[in-house]
């Protein structure tokens, strides 16, 4: 009996239970919103995705991408994602233009899967200007009204031609290198487009009894909505701010940064399939842009027809933070009224039924409201805690492929649990068992 009294008073097993307890809700928490159902619809992550506010959608995206990666359901959930922008697009051409949850939810993608690919490609590309002297002395300025008296409008307009052929060049023979993961996205964001466009033009052609073939009227759109995407939310940002996208040390001088900005442009009319028409000192490279639609219209195809089986990609997310469950279950607490409004109001909510959304409640009642104050609460709210920077941390260096990782992350002796006083997380190490 005394035995049993100081254990009693210890709690230490107690204790334990009541840990495991939780960590077993959080992870059912996070297979009910990575559940998919029988049509491949995914009723509590895409039911999150249209009720949370647009000030949350950074942090929503970052949670949804880490969480269903570590699923191998990333591709479900991007296609589920990819078809309903698809699907609200006015046109090919406000396709993922706006900051959308599917806008931020690829440019995420791009981000941390792609870190490494744009490092390997345009490192070398830029250095190689910026570190060159006669590179310094030369002038990209093809505005008329921007041109210093010293300068030839001719030359100018050759030299940003030559800086453009070379990234453009480099950038299409860059297929074989293009990372699995990102291939899967350009795959998704294909099929999804090809999908809706022939929906859509299906009923179209039928309400004008038209006999038009249509899978030969859209293919150019699809590819073009990848191309488009691609050097709007991956390449061009890197190549007009290199220094801000970690690929140089420093920033480039004030001409090869006008250049870059330019050139920007001119790849970006290419991946539109689209010629200058409103910037008149841009037209001069109409001939250049025209000519390179095929080249680029190849690639896209390459690093979009095909998307690697989920085995075989290397799922460079597959461990979740904590802080990523605990902003899931803040998300889902702050906004489960709207969630159940959503499930009962849409229209796949006979397929689905109640029982999803009745699971949620059952869960976040036994888990109760999120233990964390408001970060606009605490002298925390001066830095970033929904930042992407560990992501790209772990992807950028492959440390989750480290031997000395995955021995330390069995040894199980650094975690975060509770708040203090403050309410601030609490980090533990423990330094022997």
């Amino acid at each position: 009996m005394e035995v049993l009294t100081k254990i009693l008073q210890q709690g230490t097993e107690f204790d334990t239970l009541a840990e495991t307890v939780l960590a077993d809700r959080f992870e059912r928490l996070v297979e009910l919103v990575t559940m998919m159902g029988d049509q491949g619809e995914l009723p509590i992550a895409m039911a999150l995705a249209n009720v949370v506010p647009g000030s949350q959608w950074d942090e929503l995206a970052r949670v949804l991408v880490t969480l269903f990666d570590s699923r191998h359901l990333l591709y479900q959930l991007l296609w589920n994602m990819f078809s309903k922008e698809v699907e609200l697009a006015d046109s090919m051409q406000t396709l993922f233009r706006g900051n959308s949850l599917a806008s931020k939810i690829m440019t995420f993608c791009f981000k941390v899967y792609g870190a490494a690919y744009l490092q390997k490609l345009l490192e070398p590309l830029l250095k190689g200007v910026v570190t060159t002297p006669e590179w310094h002395n030369i002038s990209f300025e093809v505005d008329t009204t921007r041109l210093e008296q010293s300068e030839n409008l001719e030359e100018n307009q050759r030299n940003l031609l030559q800086i453009t052929d070379r990234f453009f060049l480099a950038i299409i023979n860059s297929s074989s290198e293009f990372p699995p993961q990102l291939r899967s996205v350009c795959h998704c964001l294909y099929q999804a487009t090809c999908h809706s466009l022939l929906t859509k033009a299906t009923v179209k052609d039928r309400k004008e009894n038209k006999k038009a073939v249509v899978s030969q009227r859209f293919p150019q759109d699809s590819i073009g909505a990848v191309g488009s995407a691609m050097f709007l939310r991956f390449i061009n940002p890197a190549i007009v701010s290199p220094y801000e996208a970690g690929i140089l040390d420093e920033k480039p001088p004030p001409r090869i940064e006008r250049g870059l900005k330019l050139m920007s442009k001119i790849l970006q009319s290419i991946a539109n399939h689209v010629l200058f028409t409103k910037e008149e000192h841009m037209r001069p490279f109409n001939d250049f842009v025209k000519s390179n639609f095929d080249a680029a219209r190849r690639f896209f195809l390459d690093i979009a027809s095909d998307s690697p089986p989920s085995d075989s990609v290397n799922h460079s997310l597959s461990f979740i933070s904590d802080g990523n469950v605990l902003a899931l279950h803040r998300l889902l607490w702050n906004n489960q009224e709207r969630i159940g409004q959503y499930l009962s109001s849409n229209r796949d909510h006979k397929a689905v039924g109640r029982r999803p959304f009745d699971k949620m409640a059952t869960l976040l009642a036994y888990l109760g409201p999120p233990e964390h104050k408001p970060v606009a609460d605490t002298h925390w709210s001066s830095l970033n805690l929904t930042s992407s920077k560990f992501e790209e941390f772990m992807t950028r260096h492959q440390v989750h492929e480290k031997d000395e990782f995955k021995a330390l992350k069995t040894l199980n002796v650094f975690y975060q649990a509770g708040t203090s006083k403050n309410g601030n997380p609490l980090f533990y190490y423990i330094a022997r068992r």
